[in-house]
This record gives C-alpha cells, sequence and structure tokens, in this order.
C-alpha cells in the first residue's frame, strides 16, 4: 500500500469527525506536492469545500491540525496554500519503508503474465535527416 493509500482514510475519517460528512475515498484527490512547496504530499480541497460552506484556507487548517493531533506517527507538519493542504511525512516512515523494502529483490518487478512484448528501437543514422516510410 502506497503512502497516498493510507492518507486517504485518514482524511476521510477527520472531515466525518469534524463535520459529519460522508465523504467518498473516489472523490478525494491527493498528490506528490510539487517542489516549490513545502511538503511530501498535498490533498485537494476544492472537490468537497462548496459541500462543506467553509474557505479553502479554513478547512485546510482545520484538517490539518486534526490530522496532525490524530496521526503524529504520520505527519509531522502541514501547510495550506490556496485550497491545498500539504502533509510532511515523518522521516521514521520513510526509514521504515526503505527498510522494510530493501532486501526484497521483486520491489519494482510486476509479475510475468503470458503476454509477449515486442521492444523495437530505432536505429536512425545520424549524417542524414529522418524521415516517414
Amino acid at each position: 500500500m502506497g503512502i497516498a493509500e493510507m492518507i486517504r482514510p485518514l482524511v476521510v475519517n477527520a472531515v466525518q469527525e469534524l463535520y459529519a460528512f460522508d465523504l467518498k475515498e473516489a472523490d478525494l484527490t491527493i498528490n506528490q506536492t510539487k517542489p516549490e512547496f513545502d511538503g511530501d504530499y498535498t490533498v485537494v480541497l476544492f472537490s468537497f469545500v462548496k459541500q462543506l460552506k467553509k474557505s479553502p484556507e479554513q478547512l485546510g487548517k482545520e484538517l490539518g491540525e486534526h490530522l496532525l493531533h490524530h496521526n503524529p506517527q504520520l505527519i509531522v507538519s502541514y501547510n495550506v496554500i490556496k485550497g491545498f493542504l500539504n502533509l510532511v511525512i515523518q522521516n521514521s516512515y520513510w526509514v521504515n519503508f526503505l527498510s522494510t523494502f530493501y532486501s526484497d529483490r521483486q520491489i519494482g518487478h510486476k509479475h510475468p503474465n503470458e503476454h509477449r512484448v515486442i521492444v523495437e528501437y530505432s536505429s536512425p543514422n545520424t549524417n542524414k535527416p529522418l524521415h516517414g516510410v
């Protein structure tokens, strides 16, 4: 299970506890935080901000405080930027992840199936222009 799949039910439960609003996990968007912002993962608040009748900044602050208070083993801090709740994940999570999967030689490998795949490489002549057939 990835970190986004771990954060998703935490946010859904927080919305339920704080606002008694039934948010579906499918309606929640969680992305990696853009490099120019502080954080590891971003919860997009726009999909449910209108139903809760809160400003994106206020909703982000309340959700961030709730997640930080109830999940200190996973979330170390947060910040809110224009309707995006950026979460900073504990270093201990990443260390545990790496130590767990470091010795797993199959990490990142897809299990073989019955389909054959052909990979075709082009071999252009560097002294001539490319052209279509």
